[in-house]
């Protein structure tokens, strides 16, 4: 099945609904670097509202979200965009914690303080950056508050995934509701009653249900605007790495070239490898020396 978000109106055309499917993408993620169970858990939950909040954006614009907790995975980072290119990232994947009744635990992954940020490039002079305090650790309600208080947008989230036991994501996903300014007073009653009743995203993803029924099982007249294919993405290169060299200054890469060795330079994202010569080294120091000069 592939990865999808798909967008709708509900409820005659007075709520959005974001909904979806990123399985694939997380194992993409997961098998790169190996991640452990909660925290291919954190992860898949992070890259579901990427995946979601890129498909909010217009034509070229771009966005990154970025979770900093206190627990042991560490900063969580993930850049989309409006055609489903993702691309994610923690500090550890190599962390894992567990509840008593062994459901993945990512309050304790991810941590219970901290902040999360959402940078959008809308291709404006400057970028829109937004905020606020992790108040749960659990992703959904955290962006759901972020929603309230950064954007005025009174929205619901629910995010799941299912991690077997060889650290493979059976499933990923989640939906995103969101009432506009004259959504009648009686729908938001509805969607909060129906919102108390139907599975969580985790039961639903197990049951089989695709972004599209989760869509189908939370609203009423349902009209489908989009869908659109998300896919790993990764647009890192031996230019753009070369390019953060050069940023580091003279010093630095004088540094590096008297190790007199390759350096060796990875993506976090991809986990790709690109190495640098010292003849690279050389030409890079010769290009930082001008931009100084």
């Amino acid at each position: 099945m592939n990865d999808v978000v798909i967008k709708a109106l509900a409820y005659n055309k007075t709520v959005r609904i974001y909904a979806t499917s990123t399985t694939n993408t997380l194992n993409a993620i997961g098998k790169r670097l190996s991640y452990y169970p909660s925290a291919l858990d954190a992860m898949g939950r992070v890259l579901s509202m990427g995946a979601m909040m890129g498909a909010m954006l217009k034509r070229e614009e771009t966005i990154t979200l970025k979770v900093e907790g206190d627990g042991p995975i560490g900063k969580i980072i993930v850049d989309s965009d409006a055609h489903g290119n993702i691309r994610g990232y923690c500090d550890n994947p190599h962390c894992h914690f567990e509840y008593n009744d062994f459901r993945l635990n990512a309050k304790e992954t991810v941590g219970k303080t901290g902040f999360i940020s959402v940078i959008k490039d809308l291709k404006l002079k400057e970028p829109f950056i937004g905020s606020t305090p992790i108040i749960s650790g659990e992703i959904a309600e955290d962006f759901a508050y972020y929603f309230q208080v950064s954007e005025q947008v009174p929205s619901a989230v629910g995010l799941g995934v299912l991690v077997d036991p060889k650290n493979t994501a059976l499933a990923s996903g989640g939906f995103i509701i969101q009432v506009m300014p004259d959504t009648p007073d009686e729908v938001i009653t509805k969607i909060e009653e129906k919102l108390k009743i139907i599975p969580s995203v985790s039961e639903m993803l197990s049951s089989g249900y695709t972004a599209k029924d989760i869509i189908y099982n939370i609203g009423d007249d349902i009209e489908i605007l989009d869908e659109i294919k998300v896919k790993f993405s990764c647009n890192c290169s031996k230019e753009r790495f070369a390019k953060g060299i050069i940023s580091l200054g003279t010093d630095e890469i004088k540094e590096m070239i008297d190790e007199n060795k390759t350096q060796e330079a990875i993506c976090h994202f991809c986990g790709n490898k690109y190495y640098f010569t010292k003849n690279d080294l050389n030409a890079l120091y010769d290009i930082a020396k001008e931009k100084k000069a």
